[in-house]
């Protein structure tokens, strides 16, 4: 199993997309977990030589646009998809297109099937199983367990800690954990990321040594924040390989990570 990452950055970063998660295994379609914020999407797939026509299987966590809106792009490129989340973050990816472009929404191929999914299921996705785990966010949100085989990928989404992420995460190989800033940047980014119900690197990394993760990689980072520390302060925390992956970076389940 392979994840690339797409997007590794909060909405505004001068140098990381928003947050997507391409997922690959030998026998399965890929998976798409959350599109960016727009047509970034299809610009990320391009660079990794990754084709948008060969996507079916997308998966959206909330509602936020940082993670709907490659939905757009996708429905251009690529008309046949079936689209997991709840009812409302379906909606809005629906309503997003529908708005945006009116006259092409009545033109593309209504084929693109929407299928809500609910919180403590496991659901078969292109040969994956995917879990869904209710979490702590600003609107209704899933974080995500995906298997493959032995190996187990889980994604927190945007949350605060909570039962649900601490359930997600239980001894992932690697658990992908937004962490908008280190506690070194400052009490008032603290207070900024605690606001906006994100964690520190530090809080997702006491919940990953919690969890019993195997390794840790921070995304969803803001542009104030400052990576070095961000690394520096899970890795105090954490016992376990701790990475903040670039955009367009990759991880292969089975190998070591690699700062």
């Amino acid at each position: 199993m392979r994840v690339y990452f797409l997007g590794t950055g909060a909405p505004l970063s001068p140098t990381r997309a928003t947050l997507g998660l391409y997922v690959e295994a030998p026998g399965c379609n890929p998976i798409l977990l959350d599109t960016c914020g727009g047509f970034e999407l299809i610009r990320q797939l391009n660079r990794l030589s990754l084709n948008p026509h060969n996507l079916r299987d997308v998966i959206i966590t909330h509602q936020h646009g940082d993670h709907i809106g490659g939905v757009m792009p996708l429905r251009i490129a690529q008309p046949e998809l079936r689209l997991y989340g709840s009812p409302d973050s379906l909606t809005a990816a629906e309503d997003l297109f529908k708005i945006t472009y009116p006259i092409l929404a009545s033109n593309v191929p209504n084929s693109m099937s929407t299928v809500p999914v609910e919180a403590n299921r496991i659901y078969p996705i292109a040969g994956f199983e995917v879990e869904f785990y209710e979490v702590v966010h600003r609107v209704p949100t899933f974080a995500l367990r995906v298997r493959f085989g032995d190996y187990t990928l889980a994604y927190s989404s945007d949350s605060v800690v909570c039962d649900g992420l601490l359930a997600c995460a239980q001894e992932a190989d690697l658990f992908i954990c937004d962490a908008l800033c280190a506690v070194a940047d400052g009490p008032e980014v603290v207070e900024r990321a605690h606001n906006l119900m994100h964690p520190t690197a530090k809080e997702a990394a006491e919940l990953a040594q919690a969890a019993g993760a195997k390794a840790l990689a921070l995304v969803h980072l803001a542009r104030y924040a400052s990576p070095i520390e961000m690394l520096s302060e899970a890795q105090t925390v954490f016992r376990g390989p701790v990475w903040i992956p670039d955009d367009l970076t990759h991880y292969n389940f089975g190998e070591s990570i690699h700062n």
